[in-house]
């Protein structure tokens, strides 16, 4: 978590085969809360990065085939305040090779604890499982996949398309990636900053936020 008030880094993994709308939707969201801020210097709105991170330097390829060249690896990915993980697009599979073998759960189990929301999209989901994130929480994942989410041990599978439980917040899909950053820009910031957000995108998707 970084220690200036103010101030959020937003971290977003990536890994080859990743969905691409499921990290341009957050993406997008949290970069429009860093122009805010930026062009009104409005001393509410907090100071924004956003980055996209990877387990070793070098071009990412996406699932349909955007390349992606990464801000940081995970050793050298600075402290983070919000961290999401988007799925894959793999047909059949919830998860790719290197979502398995790449330290990424590793990296999430280290930095989740660390980070002040933590979020997941589609079959990003089963990061946060395998990683013990989601123990004892409510979450969501693609439709194709629901029934495998709730084989983890303390997770209960929602058919919801976004859910929120505590700090941790999944989205079903890429669709609804844009609604997951309000959610957490909600919870951090609180609902007029994300409305400013929506009102920027033209969204008018702001999530009720549930609190525990």
């Amino acid at each position: 978590m970084s220690d200036a008030p103010g101030t959020c880094v937003v971290g977003l993994v990536v890994f080859h085969g990743v969905e691409e709308f499921d990290l341009a939707a957050p993406y997008g969201v949290f970069s429009a809360l860093r122009r805010l801020q930026l062009d009104s210097r409005d001393v509410d709105l907090p100071e924004t990065s956003v980055l996209a991170v990877t387990r070793t330097p070098g071009i990412v390829h996406g699932a349909n085939g955007l390349r992606i060249l990464p801000d940081y690896d995970f050793a050298m990915c600075p402290p983070l305040d919000v961290l999401i993980v988007p799925g894959s697009g793999e047909i059949g599979e919830p998860t790719v090779p290197e979502m398995e073998e790449g330290g990424l759960w590793d990296f999430v189990y280290e930095r989740a604890p660390l980070a002040r929301y933590v979020a997941a999209i589609g079959t990003g989901t089963f990061v946060l499982a395998k990683a013990g994130i989601l123990a004892g929480k409510r979450a969501t994942t693609h439709w194709k996949y629901r029934s495998r989410l709730g084989r983890f041990e303390g997770v209960t599978a929602s058919d919801e398309a976004l859910v929120e439980d505590g700090v941790v917040g999944t989205a079903a899909s890429g669709a609804w990636g844009a609604p997951l950053a309000l959610m957490a820009i909600t919870r951090l910031w609180g609902d007029s900053v994300a409305r400013r957000v929506g009102r920027e995108l033209e969204l008018d998707v702001v999530p009720a936020l549930r609190v525990p």
